[in-house]
């Protein structure tokens, strides 16, 4: 791992960036992994050589975030979360919409035909994917084909379309533009830790692994409250497509999103922190999952700042 840490191209570069010799910035990243628990996208995407020590205590850094989860996220109900067959049953009265639990053995291949002759679109995913990766959607031409498309590849959850809020098509028509709203249960109650609209960036999906970008949101009001940020840290005013500016835009039903995650956070309260993903519908909010091992990046980043305190 370190090596391809030191091996990585941008980490090469970063001296050029901090003006000093790659030796001495070698070594002030390997104080930062010994010292902050830091990892190579901490250290370039938060700009560890740019910031003193007392700066970098402020970070959630990926040894920080792993001991939280670990502290916090009971490992015997965190099934629910990782599986997402499992997390539909579960949460099945917030998802506002039809989802089915294939068989990848081919066992209620029957039961599949029947769920899927009134589909025209589906949306088919690994059970226990992340990242947007394997999100495939499928045109229902041929039943008995699109089923073994997705025992062909692992696809188990399978989902009919979701129809966005016009309000956020303006951002971004082509992709589901996600709410992540962080919950933490402490003394019994649900607190926020903080939220990031993510937004599709030239495909269907929004996450940042798969191009998408994201902002921060003023938990208060429900507006964007920063710039857009892709994975490399890179800053976008407006969307590269739609040219929608991005600070400032209002997200629908604000209110009903922080009700429905405060709901849903007490559903498994052994799980004391879930990063939840919302999309909006001209209805309202619905649960798209929830993460027991949320990204720091889509976090923290947006704000510019270290969030180490709200969860210490």
């Amino acid at each position: 791992m370190l090596k391809e840490w030191l091996s990585n191209p941008r980490m090469k570069r970063s001296h050029l960036v901090a003006g000093r010799s790659r030796i001495t910035q070698y070594l002030d990243f390997f104080s930062s992994i010994l010292l902050h628990g830091a990892t190579l996208e901490d250290y370039l995407l938060y700009e560890f050589y740019n910031k003193s020590h007392r700066e970098r205590k402020s970070y959630v850094t990926g040894k920080r975030l792993h001991n939280f989860f670990d502290n916090v996220n009971n490992k015997d109900k965190t099934h629910i979360f990782i599986d997402k067959n499992q997390f539909a049953e579960y949460f099945s009265s917030y998802l506002g919409r039809k989802t089915f639990s294939l068989d990848l053995e081919g066992k209620n291949i029957d039961d599949a035909k029947k769920w899927l002759s009134s589909m025209d679109v589906i949306f088919a995913k690994p059970s226990k994917g992340a990242e947007g990766k394997g999100v495939t959607r499928l045109s229902v031409r041929d039943v008995e084909n699109t089923i073994q498309y997705c025992l062909d590849n692992k696809l188990g959850t399978i989902e009919e379309p979701i129809v966005q809020h016009p309000d956020m098509n303006i951002l971004y028509p082509d992709a589901i533009n996600t709410v992540r709203l962080i919950t933490f249960i402490k003394n019994k109650e649900v607190k926020l830790l903080g939220a990031t609209l993510r937004i599709g960036n030239g495909g269907y999906v929004d996450n940042a692994g798969s191009g998408g970008i994201f902002a921060s949101i003023d938990i208060n009001e429900g507006k964007l409250d920063s710039v857009a940020f892709d994975k490399l840290g890179e800053k976008l005013e407006c969307h590269p497509i739609t040219n929608q500016v991005i600070k400032g835009f209002q997200i629908p039903f604000w209110s009903q999103v922080v009700e429905m995650c405060k709901k849903a956070a007490l559903e498994i309260p052994d799980v004391k922190s879930v990063g939840w993903d919302v999309a909006l519908t001209p209805e309202g909010p619905i649960l798209i999952e929830g993460n027991d091992r949320w990204s720091r990046a889509v976090w923290q980043l947006p704000k510019q700042k270290g969030l180490y305190h709200l969860i210490k």
